[in-house]
């Protein structure tokens, strides 16, 4: 006789109850909640003949999500399904489900011995509402855990994080015992020791930092990462939070502490891990010695790469050698030039202090030497190496005095100067002359007539001034870059 006008379903409203919403709603999923708030308004407004299919096409979700949803529900009393063929389910109320004796679907007595054991664990500490039953039930219907092994699970997360914790929270615990093949209450009470273990290292690490709090999950799920996968020590932990005083301790820069010192040794005990942050102390201490004494600014890790590329040719003593060369030229000092001299000495055989400072004096000497030849003899350009090869073999056959003097008669000669001073240089010593006085003595050679005889001179070590200590530093790298390329 009477009929609503189906205009006017969309005016109307689909009663919720309060109890759904305090006890149901904040455990759910998104999903699960549209699928169950739907299916009330299925209820008054559709017709029994309503299939998953268009009800899975209008709340945009698949038929499988829809199924998932519904079971959700299934397992927490408020739905029912009551026939396969066709599908059809019932809906119950929340405050229906909740007075057991006249709930529409008995739960096994397994499941209420479940229930009051849960009830036993809070007490009177916290009221635990139906749907966290329902969620703590299906780690032993859907994760497969036993009953007592869920029930340990709860009392160690009450003792941990405190009886108001998050039953949902939890969830991630109750998987990854599942994954750890927990079976037995021994098993349990092995695995929830070790976690126990690790919120009381997460606790000191806070500590340690001056954080006074409980541990969040992110910094428990780090902690084990640390002990677990790692292998680090409780112990070698705390000792790897001295280096957080650099910056804000917080575990992210932790992890990243850890994770550098993972990568740079193998060491995880807590001697092993202190030996290898004493040797980095160190080492970063002879890293920025380096780079002062070169005159270049860089950040920590930047100068450890460095200085580990640098240590691979050559030990500290030679680095700090290198360093006062590089610097001492007028141009800008350059970690490249640094690494250009370190290899050219690495492949003339040098690799000790005592080597590089013998070949720094030598170099010098010839420079200087090749460089009075050079103005007296009218030659342009810097010494070469084989210059300074050129200027041994002559240094071989006359004395330094004798060199500068055929190089002043060398002035006037065509072409090369550097190839008729040689050639001079051989016939003296073919002819048996062996100082200036003897050369003086003999005809003078071809030559420019009127040129300057210049005095005798006693090749010896010398000290340099700072002008002429640029140049030849300058000549070395500018030859080390060129070994290089």
């Amino acid at each position: 006789m009477f009929e609503m006008d189906q205009d006017a379903t969309a005016y109307g409203v689909t009663a919720i109850e309060n109890r759904f919403l305090m006890d149901y709603l904040p455990a759910a999923k998104g999903d699960f909640v549209k699928v169950y708030l739907w299916g009330l308004f299925a209820c008054a407004h559709k017709g029994s003949d309503y299939s998953l299919e268009e009800m899975a096409q209008e709340l945009f979700l698949t038929v499988p999500e829809i199924e998932a949803a519904l079971r959700y529900w299934e397992r927490r009393g408020l739905v029912c399904r009551v026939s396969d063929h066709p599908v059809q389910y019932r809906f119950y109320s929340p405050a229906q489900r909740q007075q057991s004796a006249g709930a529409p679907m008995q739960a096994s007595s397994e499941q209420v011995d479940f229930a009051e054991a849960v009830y036993a664990i809070f007490s009177d500490r916290r009221k635990v509402n139906p749907a966290e039953i329902a969620l703590a039930w299906e780690w032993v219907q859907d994760i497969g855990l036993q009953p007592e092994v869920v029930l340990m699970l709860l009392s160690h997360c009450a003792a941990q994080r405190g009886t108001q914790f998050s039953f949902k929270k939890a969830e991630p615990l109750a998987v990854r015992m599942k994954e750890a093949n927990v079976v037995t209450s021994d098993d349990a009470d092995a695995f929830l020791r070790h976690q126990q273990a690790v919120h009381d290292g997460t606790r000191k690490v806070l500590s340690r930092m001056g954080k006074r709090r409980l541990p969040s999950d992110d910094e428990l799920a780090l902690y084990q990462k640390w002990l677990d996968e790692w292998g680090y020590e409780p112990q070698a932990i705390l000792d790897a939070c001295k280096e957080t005083t650099s910056g804000d301790p917080s575990f992210k820069y932790l992890d990243g502490i850890l994770n550098g010192l993972r990568t740079r040794g193998e060491g995880r005990s807590a001697q092993q891990v202190q030996q290898q942050l004493a040797q980095e102390k160190d080492e970063r201490r002879l890293a920025q010695e380096v780079f002062h004494r070169l005159g270049v600014t860089l950040d920590t890790p930047a100068a450890l790469r460095l200085y580990r590329e640098f240590t691979a040719l050559q030990p500290h003593a030679v680095l700090l050698l290198a360093a006062d060369e590089c610097s001492r030229t007028k141009r800008s000092a350059k970690a490249e030039d640094m690494l250009s001299l370190l290899e050219s000495w690495k492949s003339k055989g040098l690799t000790t202090e005592e080597e590089v400072q013998a070949y720094l004096e030598a170099f010098r000497e010839a420079n200087s030497a090749l460089r009075e030849i050079f103005t007296a003899c009218g030659h342009h350009g810097r010494p070469t190496a084989a210059d300074r090869a050129l200027y041994q073999k002559w240094r071989g056959m006359l004395g330094h005095d004798v060199i500068l003097f055929a190089a002043e008669q060398a002035r006037a000669a065509e072409g090369s100067k550097i190839a008729y001073l040689d050639k001079v240089i051989e016939n003296w010593h073919e002819a048996g002359i062996t100082d200036l006085s003897q050369v003086k003595a003999q005809k003078k050679p071809t030559g420019k007539k009127g040129g300057k005889t210049v005095s005798a001179q006693q090749y010896a070590q010398r000290d340099y001034t700072e002008d002429e200590l640029n140049a030849i530093s300058g000549d070395m790298i500018e030859e080390a870059r060129q070994h290089r390329e």
